[in-house]
């Protein structure tokens, strides 16, 4: 397997560079992804009460509805960063790609992940509600089962964390190639993806420091650098430089 395995410096080198002229264009489509969704669930939370169970049933039913189109506009705006680092063309009509293009899988993988992310959060759950949270000694098991189902998500998220780029390379992957795929594209990565990640704390807190407006440039740029960690375990971020150079 080809790994180029660049460092976090690098990474983000080739980003800001990848970006160059095309930030708004991702910085738009990026705050579209956000707000269609939560216009369209809106509607179902005004007035809402939790006494009212057939309202919250509503609610409910298009939480969901709306965190799928959630996922599929992620999808979208993923594929529009990996055109952009392949030197491909794209316009903001590639948020909407994974409408036409095989939503079921991303759809279906979605569903997989958040169960098996839930997983290591029931027993944390289980002792939010069983200990009495009066006794300080139940704090602390309540803070360690916590952390301990946080670190376990982390894990499991960066295991699987590249089944959506796989999809978007690979149109004919199946739901289950795409888990599978990234599971073996992330053995020996993971530390590396954790690190990368810690790297932006300060922009993130840079972003909420700035009351939220600062996330429309900061994010575009985290996102592209995660594209272009898939890319490098991918060996196609070498190639994909080149273009940058020669249309430079």
């Amino acid at each position: 397997m080809f790994m180029t395995k660049r460092t976090s410096g690098e990474l983000k080198r080739l980003a800001r560079e990848f970006l160059n002229g095309n930030y708004t264009v991702m910085a738009v489509s990026m705050l579209a992804s956000f707000l269609i969704p939560a216009l369209l669930l809106s509607p179902f939370t005004a007035g809402l009460s939790p006494q009212l169970d057939a309202v919250m049933a509503m609610y409910l039913a298009a939480a969901v509805i709306v965190e799928i189109l959630s996922q599929l506009l992620s999808a979208g705006l993923l594929r529009m960063h990996l055109r952009l680092a392949q030197n491909q063309p794209f316009t903001w009509k590639d948020l909407f790609w994974t409408f036409r293009s095989c939503p079921d899988r991303f759809i279906l993988a979605a569903v997989i992940l958040t169960a098996i992310l839930l997983v290591p959060a029931l027993p944390a759950a289980g002792c939010v509600v069983l200990l009495d949270i009066t006794k300080p000694s139940s704090w602390l098991m309540i803070a360690v089962a916590v952390l301990a189902a946080a670190a376990v998500q982390l894990y499991v998220f960066y295991m699987f964390g590249l089944v959506y780029p796989l999809y978007i390379d690979n149109p004919q992957m199946t739901v289950a190639e795409g888990f599978r795929r990234s599971r073996q594209l992330m053995k020996g990565n993971k530390m590396r993806r954790f690190w990368l990640d810690v790297s932006f704390a300060g922009w993130n807190i840079l972003g909420v420091l700035s009351a939220g407006i600062g996330i429309l440039w900061i994010s575009p740029y985290i996102r592209q650098t995660s594209v272009n960690f898939y890319l490098d375990l991918t060996g196609q971020l070498d190639a994909a430089g080149e273009g940058m150079q020669v249309s430079g």
